[in-house]
């Protein structure tokens, strides 16, 4: 039963705002000092907890026979910081099996549609100019220096142009940066970039096509960067260019972990991946009573103490 000595005004009310955001629904029924430590409590923990998982520990999958976070169902109770998740498995596609693809096409990638009309951010990563003179003799491979590979940074742009003559959109892009010795380039983009999805945790951004003979650059982890690839023309010269370009903080937060990215992060985190996760169930679960003090009050100290007797006197001794 509610409690009789507190005002919880709406208590379905306060019970949806103390689900929405942690100490809301007290605040609303003007329970200050409570309002103050659940919001301080709950957020705390688990931002604690986020902040020790870099980020990556809240998120939602459900796949029949496959990857299921029923910690999600503890963490959700928070309310607001954790719902960002529930829309981002909606906006996410499960990507391939690696296993079933070929070495050059381990990158889930995404042809750049009309949908994805311009962009314009920076970029970092390589280019390689293709060779300037090929013979017509067969040449041993192991044999053959490969032209340069140069470390590059700038700005890329591209966008779709309504060509008239021939009724559809045009792809048109540039790069505009400079070179790890100072030397400024400007490249013509030609044919459509590959481009990981927007959201997609692991876009493993490491160059795959432009390496050094016998450079290994292991994979690399990074949510908030997607991979991009696209041939260019500078003058009569053509090549490629590959790297990553910034994904927008809605693009990265609480996205579902690919199979790949969560192998990552448990090998580079260990048992501070576990222990964030755990702090982040907690902080969910102490939420849940904080929901339900909103609903129906303190569960104890308010009205159910047994009633003292207001004569505490000794009895009058019997007169003979």
């Amino acid at each position: 039963m509610p409690s009789s000595k507190v005002d919880l005004k709406n208590r379905w009310l306060a019970a949806v705002l103390a689900f929405l955001f942690p100490g809301a629904g007290h605040l609303y029924q003007g329970r200050n000092f409570k309002a103050t430590i659940y919001s301080i409590g709950v957020i705390g923990l688990f931002a604690w907890g986020l902040g020790l998982g870099e980020w990556k520990v809240v998120y939602w999958r459900w796949e029949s026979g496959s990857h299921r976070t029923f910690g999600y169902l503890a963490q959700v109770l928070v309310g607001l910081p954790a719902l960002p998740a529930a829309w981002q498995s909606l906006r996410y596609e499960v990507p391939p099996d690696d296993n079933r693809v070929r070495f050059q096409q381990r990158l889930r990638l995404d042809r750049v549609s009309a949908g994805e009309e311009t962009l314009d951010t920076t970029f970092r990563g390589r280019l390689r100019f293709d060779p300037e003179e090929v013979s017509i003799h067969p040449v041993d491979e192991r044999e053959r220096s490969g032209p340069p590979i140069h470390e590059v940074q700038g700005t890329i742009r591209w966008q779709w142009v309504l060509d008239d003559a021939v009724g559809e959109p045009v792809f048109e892009g540039t790069f505009s940066g400079t070179q790890a010795d100072g030397r400024t380039v400007t490249l013509t983009l030609i044919r459509e970039p590959s481009v990981s999805p927007r959201v997609f945790a692991h876009g493993e951004i490491t160059p795959t096509m432009l390496r050094n003979p016998g450079e290994d650059l292991p994979p690399q982890f990074a949510s908030d960067r997607r991979y991009l690839r696209c041939d260019f023309r500078e003058g009569e010269r053509e090549g490629t260019i590959e790297g990553s370009v910034p994904r927008s903080f809605s693009d990265w937060f609480q996205v579902p972990l690919e199979e790949k990215a969560l192998r990552e992060v448990h090998r580079r985190l260990g048992r501070r991946f576990e222990l964030a996760q755990v702090f982040t169930w907690i902080a969910g679960l102490l939420n849940l009573l904080a929901i339900w003090d909103a609903l129906e009050g303190p569960a104890y100290g308010y009205g159910d103490e047994e009633e003292e007797d207001e004569d505490n006197s000794e009895p009058d001794a019997v007169t003979a």
